[in-house]
């Protein structure tokens, strides 16, 4: 049954006309919809992947989606003993929380939903510390037992313990949950931002031996990039005002510490000056890619024009040194000494595929990266057999396998976001609507965005289950 949405739903931003570019080497919408359904949900989509009780996520599977076996173990765990099957990992859990919720806002099928909400439960009664504040980040599966001291958490792990709670969030507007989200990041902010150095440090303020290590810039970036980037245009009043503040304050962090004006890069670690140079450091694409994609982001959210030009000019010089000709595809980054890494691993290709189609929405040329950096994800990432994708593959193409497809680090999170951002993308490039779906129930919304983009609604409608449960179908034009 469909009815109107009674919801008042604002422009993302002010509308302007984009025209569409017809470029037939572009997979359409639904080649990524087919990506998530045949090619990703397969191995997400099995009793061992949703875990007992259901949303208490395995944190590693065997590549064919199977549960470690003791007396048979698959060659990628036995080959990695230190990938233990008895401990779970709230990054794992959250981001696949995240896979769950990309699948329902791509496809509306509630089945994806109910294990998003089984995982969202299951952090929030076990996960969120509720004593000493913050999240704990491991769990012993064989006792129960969570950890491990609040000294010992990393600002990175407590960002994407968020991930999950954010697109939940976005999908429901579900305010307990926020609640718990706003809770946790103010305890991130009050433990580990550090006034005097202007940075967000990787472990507590009271942690003094890590912090006088070293400076990280995934402990900047992983903040704006796991929840902040995306609540922050949902909130309001002096909260979103402040949101904001902090989304410039961790920029400037990472432009002031991290940012190399002479390579046009950013590095990853920083501590003495020879950390900012290629002949002595190494980088990635993927960590770079990922910050010019946040700087640009806040740019446009806080009306920073200077910060979108940075993010756009630094984004071309990014893909003129990791785009590979030969191939047409992405190369992983500089080792130390400046040499380049013809690797491909799987969350660093995916970024520069996000950061490239996104500025391919207002400057078509970029399309030249994107046809054939998509055609080389489907043809070399994905494990036809079992579903999901490879860690990454070597500079000739082939598979690389010494790690399984799911572990702590690896989860469901890089490759749907990848397909949600490419079916966005190649949709608006081809001229057509936008169509996702949300979970508002009958709460009043005022504003709603396609994911991080801005776009103009040009219909909605309601969309109710055999169990009274409503799903709003949103189609998005003028995506931006």
């Amino acid at each position: 049954m469909k009815t109107p949405v009674a919801i008042l739903f604002c422009l993302a931003a002010a509308a302007f006309a984009l025209p569409a570019w017809p470029h037939i080497s572009l997979p359409l919408g639904s080649r990524w919809l087919e990506h998530l359904n045949k090619e990703l949900l397969p191995f997400w989509s099995t009793e061992s992947a949703f875990g007992n009780p259901f949303g208490a996520f395995p944190t590693t599977r065997c590549d064919d989606g199977t549960l470690y076996n003791r007396e048979r173990p698959c060659p990628e765990l036995r080959s990695n003993p230190w990938i233990s099957p008895h401990q779970r990992h709230l990054v794992a859990l959250s981001r696949q929380v995240y896979g769950y919720g990309v699948a329902f806002h791509l496809t509306g099928d509630r089945a994806h939903l109910n294990a998003m909400k089984a995982g969202i439960n299951f952090i929030r009664q076990n996960a969120i510390d509720r004593v000493n504040g913050g999240l704990a980040v491991t769990q012993n599966t064989l006792d129960g037992s969570w950890g491990p001291a609040p000294q010992q958490r990393s600002s990175q792990e407590l960002a994407y313990g968020i991930l999950g709670l954010a697109f939940y969030y976005y999908l429901t507007r579900d305010t307990d949950v926020l609640q718990d989200i706003l809770v946790i990041k103010n305890y991130i902010f009050t433990q580990y931002y550090s006034t005097r150095l202007g940075i967000m440090q990787m472990y507590p303020q009271s942690n003094q031996v890590a912090n006088t290590k070293n400076k990280q810039l995934g402990a900047q970036l992983d903040q704006m990039n796991a929840f902040m980037q995306l609540l922050t245009p949902l909130l309001s009043g002096p909260l979103q005002r402040q949101w904001k503040d902090d989304l410039l304050l961790l920029c400037n962090a990472m432009l002031n510490e991290f940012y190399s004006p002479d390579d046009h890069l950013f590095f990853l670690t920083v501590g003495e000056p020879e950390d900012r140079k290629l002949t002595t450091a190494g980088t990635d694409f993927g960590h770079n890619a990922k910050a010019l994609w946040m700087i640009r982001w806040t740019g446009l959210i806080t009306g920073r024009a200077d910060l979108v030009a940075f993010a756009e000019e630094s984004a071309r010089a990014l893909f003129r040194q990791a785009f590979q000709d030969d191939c047409g595809c992405w190369a992983d980054g500089f080792s130390r000494g400046g040499a380049l890494d013809v690797n491909k691993t799987w969350w660093i290709y995916a970024e520069l595929d996000q950061l490239a189609g996104t500025l391919a929405l207002h400057d078509s040329a970029l399309t030249k990266y994107l046809s054939r950096a998509y055609e080389y994800w489907f043809s070399h990432f994905i494990d036809n057999a079992h579903g999901e994708v490879w860690n990454g593959v070597d500079g000739s193409g082939t598979p690389v396998r010494h790690l399984p497809k799911q572990w702590s680090w690896k989860n469901a999170y890089h490759s749907f976001e990848h397909a949600l951002v490419g079916y966005i993308v190649t949709q608006q490039l081809a001229g057509k609507r936008v169509t996702l779906y949300y979970a508002f129930g009958d709460t009043p919304v005022g504003f709603v965005q396609p994911y991080y983009f801005s776009g103009t609604v040009q219909a909605a409608e309601s969309e109710i289950d055999n169990h009274g449960h409503s799903v709003q179908k949103i189609s998005f034009g003028n995506i931006h």
